[in-house]
């Protein structure tokens, strides 16, 4: 048989020129952000030999089970970047949902500002759900409506400041941040007078006040942030840093209710949850939620609190093994979390998914 030498095919400059641009187009950056499953953070748990939730005057219980908060894994702008290959693994991975990112960001948020704002969020929301803990469990805490930011060139500008603390409007004390918005709304287009307490004094303000957007669920407005700031009698801290946002805030109040009663609320049972909350234990929707439950899942959790307006988002989506209860408030988020504890299924309690 005659000899043959094998030659192997030469690739054209032009060729290779082409694979390095399509290798570079797939590296290329995307206007898309990944949602993919978290770790789940068990609040009963311990850190380096430290309470992950520290509440004051709180005590461990033998043989409790689990109250885990659950997190999203976000990748893409403007805190990384999403690739068109990142972009592709994405859109067949069904734990991963693909949002483009002015959905979730204003246009020029950075990065650092994105972190700033989850950790005060954080924080505040550990307040938060301290406060409903407390009402849950009949105990009085006091709470002030303080200003916390302006609308730059709003109405408010240069007159109120951050941190004014609002006591009355038009000269009738003020309980709560519906009784502020009503003054507003009846002194439009005219100015609202606030009485404030400012570095310890207080002072009347005349406070412009301008039309709302269309759209808006108030007709004036003074281009003000208020918030309710509680003043809590019980210290929390939690123990795991880089997790941020005001979604753990039912699962931040289950955690002190735990550790302000008597036994073990789970009864050893594998509880999650995820749910922003207010001072008066209103339960409100989060993002991710699909993503939570698989996390939630795959740390073991059979059964799973999530925001009635959450619901919807769980058609098809809940892993097998998990039952989640969608709940309105911390009252229904309790005696879910105990009738599991008794092995039961909680009364008249529907399912998502």
């Amino acid at each position: 048989m005659p000899s043959r030498t094998i030659r192997a095919a030469r690739v054209p400059f032009s060729g290779w020129l082409a694979l390095g641009s399509a290798g570079l187009a797939l590296l290329a950056p995307t206007p898309y952000i990944l949602e993919g499953p978290g770790p789940a953070v068990d609040l009963l748990g311990e850190r380096e030999g430290r309470p992950v939730l520290r509440v004051e005057g709180g005590e461990a219980d033998p043989g409790e089970g689990t109250l885990d908060m659950t997190t999203v894994m976000v990748g893409g702008p403007p805190i990384g970047t999403t690739s068109l290959l990142d972009l592709g693994r994405g859109l067949t991975d069904p734990a991963v949902d693909v949002i483009p990112r002015e959905l979730m960001y204003p246009t020029g948020v950075t990065s650092d500002e994105v972190g700033e704002a989850n950790s005060a969020a954080m924080s505040d929301s550990q307040q938060t759900a301290t406060a409903a803990a407390l009402h849950e469990l009949g105990r009085e805490v006091s709470q002030r409506l303080v200003v916390q930011q302006l609308v730059p060139g709003g109405p408010a500008e240069g007159v109120l400041r951050a941190g004014d603390e609002v006591i009355a409007a038009e000269g009738r004390p003020v309980a709560d941040l519906e009784a502020v918005r009503a003054a507003v709304g009846a002194a439009g287009p005219d100015p609202v007078t606030l009485t404030v307490r400012r570095d310890g004094a207080e002072q009347d303000l005349v406070v412009p006040v301008a039309a709302a957007t269309e759209g808006a669920p108030q007709p004036w407005q003074m281009g003000a942030l208020i918030e309710t700031a509680y003043d809590v009698p019980v210290d929390v801290e939690l123990t795991v840093p880089d997790i941020g946002g005001p979604s753990a805030g039912l699962m931040f109040a289950l955690t002190v209710i735990e550790r302000l009663t008597p036994g073990a609320m789970t009864g050893g049972a594998p509880i999650a949850g995820t749910g922003t909350i207010t001072g008066d234990g209103v339960v409100g929707p989060i993002g991710g939620i699909p993503q939570k439950v698989r996390g939630a899942a795959e740390a073991g959790a059979t059964t799973f609190l999530a925001p009635t307006a959450n619901c919807e988002e769980l058609a098809g989506r809940v892993p097998e093994g998990l039952t989640v209860y969608p709940v309105d408030t911390l009252g229904q988020a309790r005696d879910i979390v105990e009738a599991a504890a008794r092995g039961e299924s909680p009364a008249a309690a529907r399912t998502c998914g």
